[in-house]
C-alpha cells in the first residue's frame, strides 16, 4: 500500500433480541435480528514504520480517557500482518452504546489485511477473530443477519427492495453488558422460543412492524440500572405520536443505550430526527443494509 485508504465501520444494530436459554456454562444464548448502517466510524489507513493509533471525532476524547481502541490493536496482532499501519479513527459512533462500534471498527480493519487473502485464508482469519468477541465476525461479515446461540452461529437474511431509514440516538451514558445481562438473569424465569426461520419469514414479507414488536428482551434490565434508557425510549414514542403513521416503533439496540426509530421514508427520519435534536438529545438518521 503506498497511498492512504480509508473504510467505513458500520454501526450494528440489533432489530430485536430474544434471550432463548442458557449454555451449560451459564451463559445466555439469544436469537437476534441484525442490521447494519450507512452511519459508522471510519479509519483511514495509512502505511506506518510501526503500528499507530490515533483519534478524532465528537467520542474520540470519551474513548482515549476509556484506554483507546483496544480491539483494534488485538485485531492488529491478531492478522499477523508484516505491515505496519497508521489507523487514524474518526469515532462518531458512542461509547458502550449497544452499536458494536468497536467490533466495528476491528472488523473494518481485518477486513482490509483480508483483502488479498485466499478464501481459505479469510475464513481462517474469520474464526480467529471469535476471540475478540461475538459481534467481530459479525461485523466482519457486515451484513443483515440472524445471530444465534450466544451469537457465533449466523443465519443471512434477505432484505426486501424497499427498507424503512432508521434514527439512531442515545442518552449519551456507558450501558455495561455484563450488568445488564446480570440483572435480567436475577429477574427473569421464562425464556422466548422464537426461531430464526419465524424472523426470516417477517424480513420476507417486509413486516417491520412486526420484527419490532419481537422486541428485546434485554430492556426492561437495562431501563432498570439506567433510567435514562427509559426516558428516552418515552420521548421517541411521543415523537413518534406527532409523526403520525409514517412512525413504525422504536426500540432498545442490544443491552443498550442506544436506541433506534424505523420511519416508512427519508423525510419522516429527517423530521423525527430533528425533533429528538431540539430537545437536545443525540441522534441521526441512517440508512439500512
Amino acid at each position: 500500500m503506498t497511498k492512504p485508504i480509508t473504510l467505513i465501520c458500520h454501526a450494528k444494530v440489533n432489530l430485536s433480541l430474544t434471550i432463548t436459554g442458557r449454555d451449560a456454562g451459564g451463559y445466555h444464548e439469544l436469537i437476534s435480528a441484525v442490521c447494519f448502517t450507512s452511519f459508522g466510524d471510519s479509519i483511514r489507513i495509512s502505511p506506518a514504520s510501526q503500528h499507530k493509533i490515533s483519534y478524532e471525532g465528537p467520542f474520540a476524547d470519551a474513548l482515549q480517557q476509556a484506554g483507546g481502541d483496544s480491539l483494534m490493536r488485538r485485531a492488529a496482532m491478531l492478522a499477523g500482518s508484516d505491515e505496519a499501519h497508521h489507523i487514524h479513527l474518526n469515532k462518531q459512533i458512542p461509547l458502550g452504546g449497544g452499536l458494536g462500534g468497536g467490533s466495528a471498527d476491528a472488523a473494518a480493519y481485518l477486513r482490509y489485511l483480508s483483502a488479498h487473502f485466499s478464501a481459505k485464508d479469510k475464513a481462517r482469519l474469520r474464526k480467529r477473530a471469535e476471540v475478540l468477541g461475538a459481534d467481530v465476525p459479525a461485523c466482519f461479515d457486515n451484513h443483515a443477519h440472524i445471530m444465534a446461540g450466544r451469537g457465533g452461529t449466523s443465519y443471512a437474511i434477505n432484505l426486501p427492495d424497499h427498507l424503512p431509514v432508521m434514527v439512531i440516538t442515545n442518552p449519551l451514558i456507558h450501558s455495561d453488558t455484563g450488568a445488564v445481562f446480570a440483572h435480567y438473569a436475577a429477574q427473569s424465569k421464562a425464556f422466548g422460543d422464537i426461531t430464526p426461520h419465524q424472523i426470516s419469514a417477517l424480513f420476507k414479507k417486509g413486516a417491520w412492524g412486526e420484527i419490532m414488536a419481537i422486541g428485546n428482551d434485554l430492556t426492561s434490565a437495562a431501563c432498570q440500572l439506567y433510567p435514562q434508557i427509559q426516558d428516552l425510549l418515552d420521548e421517541m414514542a411521543q415523537i413518534g405520536k406527532d409523526i403520525g403513521d409514517d412512525f413504525i416503533a422504536a426500540q432498545m439496540s442490544g443491552s443498550g443505550a442506544s436506541c433506534f426509530a424505523l420511519l416508512q421514508d427519508r423525510m419522516a427520519a429527517k423530521t423525527y430526527c430533528e425533533k429528538l435534536i431540539q430537545k437536545g438529545i443525540w441522534a441521526v438518521a441512517t440508512d439500512l443494509f
